[in-house]
């Protein structure tokens, strides 16, 4: 058959190269002028590394993407950096149970009852983890990790995130962020951009035509397949955001509406190191970014001319003020705030800052979602969708769009 996969994420390469191996004639269509979705890389002057536009890293645990990596001579790296929080004008380490006992932040009761909420829920099987979307999280996670370290830790990270949509996130989306991570962290030799350029370079020397810098205008029906702009296949595959398949197939296929957040990310080069922690949450309220992560705590500065390079991240609803913000005006609202986690840092540190944002980096998935959770294969027998809205309960990732891809094309060729 001939199919087109739309979309050059992880999701679709993966599902290509699969797609591939059943001996399939395959076309990948990408709108940006690069491969790698929202793990995407850029290069700053003199870096030998490129570094992903929004922070990325692998669990041990997502073992699909990285046996893929493996596959294209690209193996993942591991360490274990330090993850703490941000509370009250003060950084404590709270990445193990050890850390959590020694934490200033909660009471000893209060500890207690997280640490065994937490491993409650890191324990339960997914069929059994599913029935937890009958509540929002802010509804059931008091009663699972106690009220303390509910309001002390997790209802700010929650409302940080999800802003006006806090109160609809479901439970099992946060026993999903719990159940799969792991304290040693990976990263590929040259960026998750790397992996993807691999990836790229294996399909293409396989056949795979691969066009970027396509946009694609309309996706039409006809008897025996469909047509993307001029171009005839039997199969498509999205691997697009839900919104944008409504946008190209919306009169084809029925498609669930899923409310979406902004990923905006600022990225600060620094000519010394801004903290001691790879990942800083941030607890306090009206705080204008709600992480940093110092991505050269966990890989070496010397990929990237020895300069520290330090993410501010955010998920923002449509219509936020700070999407609109100028770079300059963005950065003058952050200083204030850089200086309460680092009270020494200055003008001169700075060596470089990139802002980026993009529609559709997190999706918001309500209470009793796999209620509406559409299959791959749609109601027309042509058109089939694998994007972040389908790897329900797990958040978006790499590892899950990699998974994903893989399952589609298992039933395409099918």
């Amino acid at each position: 058959m001939k199919i087109a996969v739309i979309g050059a994420g992880f999701g679709g390469l993966a599902a290509a190269l699969d797609l591939l191996k059943a001996n399939h004639e395959v076309t990948v269509f990408e709108a940006a002028n690069k491969s790698g979705g929202l793990a995407v890389g850029f290069r700053g002057r003199r870096w030998n590394w490129s570094l992903e536009k929004y922070y990325h890293h692998v669990f041990t645990t997502d073992t699909d993407i990285i046996k893929l990596a493996r596959d294209v001579g690209c193996p993942p790296n591991f360490s274990v950096p330090q993850t703490c929080i941000f509370r009250q004008d003060r950084i404590s380490q709270l990445d193990s149970p050890l850390s959590l006992l020694a934490s200033p932040e909660l009471s000893l009761w209060g500890k207690l009852r997280l640490a065994k909420g937490l491993a409650v829920l890191k324990a339960l099987p997914t069929p059994a983890a599913i029935q937890l979307e009958r509540a929002a999280a802010g509804q059931l996670l008091p009663l699972i990790v106690g009220r303390e370290g509910y309001q002390k830790i997790w209802q700010p990270l929650l409302a940080a995130k999800f802003g006006p949509y806090q109160n609809e996130i479901n439970a099992a989306w946060f026993w999903a962020r719990v159940a799969k991570r792991s304290t040693a962290l990976g990263y590929f030799d040259g960026g998750f951009q790397a992996l993807a350029d691999a990836l790229t370079a294996a399909i293409k020397t396989k056949g795979v035509e691969v066009k970027f810098n396509h946009q694609i205008k309309k996706i039409s029906r006809n008897k025996t397949g469909v047509k993307i702009d001029q171009h005839k296949f039997d199969r498509v595959l999205l691997t697009v955001p839900a919104p944008l398949v409504n946008k190209l197939v919306g009169p084809l296929v029925v498609w669930p509406k899923i409310n979406y957040l902004w990923g905006q990310t600022v990225v600060l080069e620094l000519r010394r190191q801004f903290m001691a922690p790879y990942w800083l949450n941030i607890l306090e309220a009206q705080w204008p970014f709600l992480v940093a992560v110092e991505h050269t705590n966990f890989v070496s500065p010397s990929r990237y001319a020895n300069h520290h390079l330090v993410y501010f991240g955010n998920y923002l609803a449509d219509g936020d003020q700070r999407l609109k913000l100028s770079d300059a005006a963005l950065l003058r609202l952050y200083w204030p705030f850089l200086r309460q986690i680092n009270p020494k840092l200055s003008r001169t540190d700075l060596a470089g800052c990139y802002r980026f944002q993009t529609p559709f980096a997190q999706p918001v998935f309500p209470v009793n979602y796999s209620a509406q959770l559409p299959p791959i294969a749609t109601t027309d027998p042509c058109i089939f969708v694998a994007n972040m809205s389908l790897v329900y309960p797990f958040d978006r990732g790499t590892n899950y769009a990699v998974e994903l891809g893989q399952k589609a094309a298992r039933l395409i060729a099918s």
